[in-house]
């Protein structure tokens, strides 16, 4: 729990570039996007440059986000910029040791030319047959990279400067390790990594077979969430998007098209939507457009500081208009991931439920597109919604999307709350719980020292009458990462757990109120 609390705490601010990010890729796709007609209204190359350049600011940040957030995670910890530089450089030693040791049969999704990492000519003769590109790892090198840096930081901090390797400074020698390290990483990643992607074919293999099953839409719909959060969702997509995995159909002409989003593309555009396309992003419009709104209106609802949630209202709207207009799936998945792993569980399972739900009514939206990139795809927008309300034959499906979305945001809601005020903390009654809430009150200075409290999703605020009490060991001895005072109070970075610690104190100060007033009623009496 220490853990992900102080994970979520040091990448707060790469997830909210990562928003940024979002934001901007979805401005440009509806500026730029002829399926929304925006583009032919306006018909500006000033505004198409406009369009291009957020579209591409927003793919390179999206693309590379693992790398900012290994920058964040080292730099933070140490607050040193030789971690960073130490980081950066293994992390490049790393990338090119799988870029020329890894396995070149793996399917081309295993790799990805990060940072503009390649080579395409080389004297090695086993490489010189094409090109060859990093393995892409997803969060899992750029995390291995951190922990390098960090450790190895941590042990020069130790060094002996009149030891033999004295003259080389400890910022040196750090760089020098983390380089060493990062290329072992690399040599072993290189051998045990390609397991991992034949797994995950093997996958592809049983879902692939019969595409028309709901299980097997199913599985899909939750390894597709599960991945994406590790920057890995290329692995799956790419196949069913956009080869015969994903399905097959012949057009009028005689031409055959493989892949989900062109069988759809060239359907729609055709008029002659016969078949199932569409069956592999039909829940994205329910996810974009109905449940994260409720999940991002739910989290507000547990602000109960007002001035708090003034401050806040701003940032929630703009969330539901980016997840409306842009889909932000990927942000606030990893949030659920760090802040909350079991509604990012039933956010898995819900998905999958979805996956197989649309396939068993044989409700079918797809994703108008002739790009061929997954990671920044945004599929499942309002706006793409909308653009299908000309096509009578999709009348069955938007209406199925709109009932089952209205119902899914309900549920989303309700989850939501129920997990943060019943859920975040000791699922299975241990008494863990109970023993949070007092060891808080007592760091507090006591029961009697509290004079109000207030909570959010991730942070506790208690207002002391003497805040000199406040024992801030005791309250570090129980995981809690970080601890700062405002005008509101001590903010006490609890996590998923703080509005469940709110209520318990809420609760223990009615009971004293009430025990200190029966005591008066039987003195008087």
């Amino acid at each position: 729990m220490r853990i992900r609390h102080s994970l979520f705490e040091i990448l707060r601010f790469p997830l909210e570039v990562l928003f940024v990010a979002a934001v901007l890729l979805g401005i440009g796709n509806l500026l730029s996007n002829p399926v929304f007609g925006i583009a032919g209204f306006i018909n500006n190359d000033y505004a198409e440059l406009f369009a291009e350049i957020l579209i591409r600011t927003g793919q390179f940040l999206i693309v590379n986000f693992p790398l900012f957030f290994m920058i964040r995670l080292v730099s933070r910890k140490t607050g040193s910029a030789t971690t960073v530089i130490s980081a950066a450089a293994g992390y490049a030693v790393f990338l090119v040791t799988t870029m020329y040791l890894a396995n070149g049969n793996l399917p081309d999704t295993a790799f990805s030319s990060i940072l503009g990492i390649s080579i395409s000519s080389t004297s090695v003769e086993s490489l010189s047959a094409s090109a060859h590109y990093p393995l892409q790892t997803g969060i899992f090198g750029p995390l291995l990279i951190s922990f390098i840096s960090l450790s190895c930081y941590t042990k020069t901090k130790k060094k002996d400067e009149y030891g033999i390797l004295g003259f080389i400074a400890p910022d040196t020698t750090c760089t020098i390790l983390t380089l060493f390290w990062s290329f072992l990483a690399g040599i072993a990643f290189s051998f045990v990594w390609p397991f991992i992607i034949y797994i995950i074919e093997d996958i592809i293999s049983f879902i692939s077979v019969d595409t028309t099953n709901p299980v097997n839409l199913s599985l899909y719909g939750i390894l597709n969430r599960l991945l994406g959060v590790m920057n890995l969702g290329a692995l799956i997509r790419q196949p069913f998007w956009y080869t015969s995995a994903g399905g097959t159909w012949t057009s009028m002409s005689g031409t055959a098209i493989e892949g989900d989003v062109n069988v759809w593309t060239a359907q729609l555009s055709g008029s002659v939507l016969t078949s199932q396309a569409g069956r592999f992003f039909t829940p994205y419009y329910v996810l974009n457009i109905f449940a994260m709104p409720a999940l991002i209106w739910a989290m507000y609802s547990l602000y109960t500081d007002k001035a708090e949630r003034r401050r806040i209202r701003i940032a929630a709207i703009l969330a539901t208009f980016a997840s409306l207009l842009t889909g932000s799936l990927l942000p606030l998945e990893i949030v659920l991931l760090l802040l909350c792993p079991l509604l990012f569980a039933f956010h898995l399972a819900y998905t999958g439920f979805l996956y197989g739900l649309m396939q068993g009514l044989h409700i079918y939206l797809g994703y108008n597109s002739t790009g061929t990139s997954t990671l920044t795809a945004l599929p499942g927008t309002l706006p793409e919604m909308l653009s299908y309300l000309s096509h009578p034959a999709l009348q069955k499906s938007l209406i199925g999307v709109l009932i089952i979305g209205l119902i899914s945001a309900a549920v989303y809601f309700a989850v939501t709350r129920f997990y943060f005020r019943h859920l975040a903390a000791d699922v299975f009654k241990t008494g863990e719980k109970e023993a949070l809430i007092q060891e808080t009150m007592e760091a507090a200075g006591g029961i009697e020292n509290i004079r109000l409290t207030q909570s959010s999703i991730s942070r506790l605020t208690l207002s002391l009458y003497e805040p000199d009490k406040l024992q801030i060991d005791k309250l570090r001895s129980l995981g809690i990462f970080r601890i700062y005072e405002t005008r509101a109070g001590v903010n006490i970075c609890l996590g998923a757990s703080s509005t469940m610690v709110k209520n318990g104190i809420d609760q223990a100060m009615r009971n004293a109120t009430r025990t200190v007033n029966t005591d008066s009623s039987e003195e008087r009496q």
